[in-house]
């Protein structure tokens, strides 16, 4: 399914929207965020150890991190734009 196609089903989003909002899920997304490698690594010296696998250590956690946000995003419902008022009027 792309983008488009879960735009077009506007029933989607709320659905998506209500499982979020289940305190199971609330808690899963809690314990995951508390789970990042970079504090599962602890002290500075730890990560300072491992700057050879930086990008793999952030990049893992940024990606976690993204596709959370990015389940929140999908569950918000777009509003319908109706009358859009003209933001310049200029003279010809």
């Amino acid at each position: 399914m792309t983008h488009d196609q879960w735009r077009q089903d506007a029933t989607l989003a709320a659905q998506l929207k209500q499982v979020l909002s289940m305190p199971i899920i609330e808690a899963a997304i809690s314990v995951l965020n508390e789970q990042t490698m970079a504090k599962t690594l602890g002290t500075s010296n730890g990560l300072l150890a491992l700057a050879d696998k930086a990008t793999v250590l952030f990049g893992y956690d940024a990606g976690r991190a993204s596709l959370i946000a990015d389940l929140h995003n999908l569950s918000i419902t777009p509003e319908e734009i109706e009358n859009i008022e003209p933001s310049y009027v200029g003279e010809f």
